[in-house]
């Protein structure tokens, strides 16, 4: 079969076209900037406070005071040998609110607070993939149901919270998993899930990801 200079230029464009858009659709989809962008945090903060999306009536209503955050999953757990071996990548959102409920002064370093009477209202969800390094045993977790124990932020720029949630695991739902969430210079996010609860399956380190995005609501 004959083919021409021109129809191998045309099948070349062709192809390129294609690439491009395939290129497009996969950076809608999952780049974590479009899932996390201010839009879905604040949604994120209205739902917390129990509004609808769109606020009351034609004018958009601001959620209550509190810190609403949310960013992704991405971290490397070890197997029992303590070696690299999984890869966990997926979305997490938190909220602090009701924090004139505290004693505590939430804008200057303090101490842990055991008196759950006194503690901010908290939320803590995660949701990831996990698989291993060689692409096999892709399964899924989440964390949900958070339930705040005690606070203490060591400075502006750190802080960790203390308590107990509900992580799926093969067998189903364990209740009352011990957690303890940490920020690190605003940047870093790592999530201690007690492994004799969980059959030491995220391995002898805390889970890691980014805070992507904080939003401070004071009035």
């Amino acid at each position: 079969m004959f083919i021409t200079l021109k129809s191998i230029i045309k099948s070349i464009l062709l192809g390129l076209n294609v690439l491009l858009v395939l290129t497009i659709a996969t950076t809608t989809v999952y780049n974590p900037q479009f899932l996390l962008n201010n839009n879905s945090i604040m949604a994120y903060a209205q739902q917390i406070m129990g509004m609808p999306p769109g606020g009351m009536g034609m004018e958009q209503q601001q959620p209550g005071p509190g810190q609403y955050a949310g960013g992704t999953i991405s971290s490397i757990q070890n197997d029992e040998s303590g070696a690299p071996a999984w890869i966990l990548s997926g979305l997490w959102k938190g909220a602090l609110t009701n924090t004139d409920k505290s004693s505590q002064d939430f804008s200057t370093p303090t101490v842990s607070n055991n008196n759950n009477d006194n503690l901010p209202t908290a939320t803590f969800e995660a949701e990831f993939d996990m698989v291993m390094l060689n692409g096999s045993a892709l399964h899924k977790h989440s964390i949900y149901n958070f339930t705040l124990v005690d606070i203490s932020k060591i400075d502006d720029k750190n802080y960790q919270a203390n308590g107990t949630a509900t992580v799926t695991m093969k067998n189903g739902p364990v209740n009352n998993v011990p957690l303890s969430i940490k920020s690190m210079n605003n940047n870093v996010i790592s999530i201690w899930v007690d492994p004799t609860k969980v059959n030491n399956h995220f391995g002898n380190t805390p889970i890691f990801g980014l805070i992507q995005q904080d939003i401070v609501i004071k009035k």
